[in-house]
């Protein structure tokens, strides 16, 4: 399942974020975070390519939520699935120009 959502900063700035297969998926300054969005949470920050292609390695796990009898073994378990959720973010990202692109589409919609 995939589902964008955009959020407008009081800034001025679009944030863009997607859900895709349960983790919520979006950039952090030039790396990409995914969050479980059940239990157990885990947080997985990955580094990417200078083209934002492909995902060059999972820099940092984090656990949201306290609710695993066996935490580094499940986080280890769901690295698959973030990854996989990233890869994809990743994908629609290049599909659809980029936020910036997607930005402009949108406005020009409304």
């Amino acid at each position: 399942m995939l589902r964008a959502e955009v959020i407008v900063a009081s800034s001025g700035a679009a944030i863009m974020k997607r859900i895709i297969n349960g983790f919520e998926v979006d950039w952090a300054s030039e790396r990409v975070f995914a969050e479980q969005q059940t239990a157990p949470n885990y947080g997985y920050l990955f580094e990417v390519s200078a083209d934002r292609k492909r995902i060059v390695r999972c820099a940092h796990i984090s656990a949201t939520g306290g609710d695993s009898d066996n935490p580094d073994g499940d986080a280890q378990l769901l690295e698959k699935d973030a990854r996989q959720a990233v890869e994809e973010f990743l994908g629609c990202e290049r599909e659809s120009g980029g936020l910036l692109g997607w930005w402009r589409r949108r406005q020009k919609v409304a």
